[in-house]
């Protein structure tokens, strides 16, 4: 939980300095004011079983959208702008064996790809019964216009894996930052 508190707080830091500052520190005109703000949070409505290796999460409850770039059918976020963007991704391995799953506990690698390429990777791994783990990545990325971003499972999976409001929701966001 620590560990997307301060990715939280990291967020929002970045988020009030871009929103401030433009690219060379000074104060932005009104004409770079007027950009049109990229921003989604997506994350699955219910625990869900482990993902076959390279198959994609596609989630599917779209909480934010500005700019339209998730595509909620694919899982696939299309930047609709060039900039600087940074993206988060959590996925929460459940400690019990839940209905559907492989009987296993939760165990799974969640990379981030731009356009096809591992940009940042993410590991939940739970051992025992009732040793859930959650996994947080974060990067900034430069980004061009029509420029893929998904989640991916590097591995098979194994288990089960939370998106609850008590467990912790397994989820994605980005927002474009300059």
């Amino acid at each position: 939980m620590k560990t997307i508190a301060l990715v939280c707080v990291a967020i929002y830091l970045i988020f009030s300095l871009a929103s401030s500052l433009c690219y060379h520190g000074s104060y932005r005109t009104s004409e770079e004011s007027s950009v049109v703000p990229v921003a989604f949070y997506v994350y699955y409505s219910r625990t869900f079983k482990a993902l076959q290796q390279n198959q994609p999460f596609i989630f599917d409850v779209v909480e934010t959208n500005y700019g339209n770039g998730y595509d909620k059918n694919t899982g696939v976020f299309t930047a609709p702008s060039a900039g600087l963007y940074a993206f988060s991704w959590t996925i929460h391995a459940a400690g019990t064996h839940q209905a559907g799953s492989s009987g296993q506990y939760g165990e799974m690698v969640a990379v981030l790809e731009q356009n096809g390429v591992a940009k940042g990777s993410i590991y939940a791994d739970t051992e025992t019964e009732y040793d859930d783990d959650s996994g947080t990545g974060f990067v900034i990325l430069a980004v061009s216009t029509r420029d893929t971003f998904q989640i991916v499972s590097q591995t098979e999976g194994q288990g089960a894996f939370y998106s609850t409001m008590s467990n912790g929701k397994t989820s994605f966001s980005g927002f474009r930052i300059a």
